[in-house]
């Protein structure tokens, strides 16, 4: 697999997945307060909606089918809950192992690292980037989709700490 990136495409929250140069999907918001979130990803419609107001969990869409869900635990974690097309769960964590400088680690059920999101951006920028590194991963879930989760779950990990320090 070629080079693959999260690059930040606006202060809103939308990102592109990258390969290499190539734009494999653009995750847009609805509008800068919404965490309502939406792509379209190998001729599917993704959707990501936050369940409540507190957006304490996020429920995830596949062309209208609803495929999972993402929560933050009290660890600090955001938890990924994703059911393939053969009704499988499969579930993964993502957390920053970083302090100033962002580096998350998602790891699968198996508690085996799948890749590693090195945010490549300065801290105070209002835009983040993130040079994706593979590690074993298992290919349980479609690698893209997972990273647009993952972007996601990284957004909303950034914007619950920050009011955390409120």
């Amino acid at each position: 697999m070629s080079d693959l990136k999260l690059s930040s495409s606006s202060s809103k929250g939308d990102f592109k997945v990258l390969e290499g140069t190539r734009v494999v999907c653009e995750v847009v918001y609805k509008n800068w307060f919404s965490s309502k979130a939406t792509t379209n990803l190998n001729q599917a419609v993704l959707e990501i909606q936050p369940k409540n107001i507190w957006t304490s969990k996020v429920d995830l869409f596949k062309n209208d089918r609803n495929v999972g869900d993402i929560t933050f635990n009290l660890k600090g974690q955001m938890v990924i809950r994703y059911i393939n097309p053969d009704r499988t769960e499969v579930n993964y964590i993502l957390k920053n192992t970083s302090g100033l400088k962002l580096k998350f680690e998602v790891f699968n059920a198996e508690k085996a690292l799948q890749f590693k999101l090195v945010c490549t951006s300065k801290w105070h920028q209002l835009r983040y980037h993130y040079d994706v590194e593979l590690a074993e991963f298992d290919g349980q879930t479609e690698l893209h989709e997972l990273l647009v989760y993952c972007g996601y779950a990284a957004n909303l990990y950034l914007s619950i700490i920050s009011a955390a320090a409120l």
